[in-house]
């Protein structure tokens, strides 16, 4: 059982589940930004399904690699996988606010620019950052990567207590995180919920990991296919639906429906008309997720400057199309030879393959 599931689990199912929530968090955050309430009003619920993807994947990717790889070697691996993106994206992010400085004579302190660069090239949060720069956020110069700080926490802390019972650890840590999910509510993303986001990450990505082992043991099945696809329906209905799901209603999302999503797209074969695009929205999504709102900023900046208020029915997809394209552009060029690179300047023979296998989430 455990062999067929290890051949399927990789493939194109998730790759397009994890290419899909990219998508949809792109909407959900052009329907922000530019006013468009109804566009992708509950997109963000795609972290979930990210957080429960990178439990699931990670499990996998790493599970004969227990005895075999330190703490810092799997950290290692897993900033290589990460970084180079997160870099480029607040480099572009940081040149735009100094170009929106300089052209618009806005006062912005040049220590709260600096640091802001710093930190998210670091990937860490800037608590308290000044407004100037795009504070409350935890990451101002990109707030999305709130998400990816909080996927890299609940990485290293998996694995530095990988010799612990996995199933019954994550099915523990499940729990109490959505105990204290349902007390104070789902954040992360800016100062004043900062807390908020390792319960966020933590029941999501245990939940992730105690599917992957409950999986080994589950008998033989042939009625994944029909359940991926049912609950598959249901995301693009919740996501996409015209305005906010209940907060009840995104817990069940959080708790049941994503991670099982994940756990029937592992057994799940598309076809060879479908494979390559599914595999190329798998390989799109975290460049995607990660450029989108820098991409956003020198779009929009510039619209305004030159015709005035903004037009969403222009910039929506104008940004979506500079975006993606964007996105292809910095994997094929700079993401996979840099990571390429490092994994062989830093990383022991063999592991290169293992770090390609661990695609992050986003």
């Amino acid at each position: 059982m455990q062999a067929q599931i290890a051949h399927t689990r990789h493939y194109t199912a998730l790759d397009g589940l994890r290419g899909f929530a990219a998508l949809s968090v792109l909407a959900f955050h052009l329907g922000r930004w530019l006013d468009i309430p109804w566009l992708g009003a509950n997109g963000g619920l795609s972290v979930d399904t990210f957080f429960s993807l990178s439990g699931y994947v990670l499990a996998l990717a790493y599970e004969k690699r227990v005895d075999s790889l330190s703490v810092i070697g799997f950290a290692t691996a897993r900033l290589i996988r990460v970084m180079p993106m997160i870099v480029l994206a607040v480099a572009v992010s940081a040149t735009y606010v100094l170009f929106r400085s300089f052209v618009s004579h806005v006062d912005i302190p040049t220590s709260a620019i600096v640091s802001a660069t710093m930190l998210g090239m670091l990937n860490l949060p800037y608590l308290y950052a000044p407004s100037a720069v795009g504070g409350p956020q935890l990451f101002p110069l990109n707030g999305p990567q709130y998400s990816l700080f909080l996927e890299i926490v609940a990485n290293v802390v998996w694995w530095a207590g990988r010799h612990l019972p996995q199933m019954a650890t994550a099915a523990a840590v499940s729990l109490v995180c959505a105990a204290t999910l349902i007390v104070i509510g789902i954040g992360g993303d800016t100062t004043e919920t900062f807390w908020y986001g390792f319960p966020h990450v933590g029941v999501s990505f245990a939940l992730g990991i105690f599917l992957f082992h409950l999986d080994g043991r589950l008998p033989e099945w042939g009625g994944w296919t029909p359940v991926f696809w049912c609950l598959f329906v249901g995301m693009v209905a919740l996501l996409f639906a015209p305005v906010e799901a209940s907060f009840s209603v995104k817990l069940g999302w959080k708790f049941i429906v994503a991670p099982l999503l994940v756990l029937a797209g592992a057994h799940v074969r598309i076809g060879n008309r479908m494979s390559w695009l599914a595999l190329q929205c798998g390989a799109l999504s975290f460049p995607l997720y990660a450029l989108h709102y820098p991409i956003f900023c020198w779009v929009n900046g510039f619209y305004r400057m030159l015709f005035g208020p903004r037009d969403a029915q222009i910039e929506g997809p104008l940004v979506a199309a500079i975006a993606i394209v964007a996105s292809l552009l910095a994997l094929r060029f700079y993401d996979k030879p840099l990571r390429s690179y490092l994994s062989r300047k830093f990383l022991a023979q063999g592991s290169e393959r293992v770090v390609a296998r661990a695609e992050p989430a986003l």
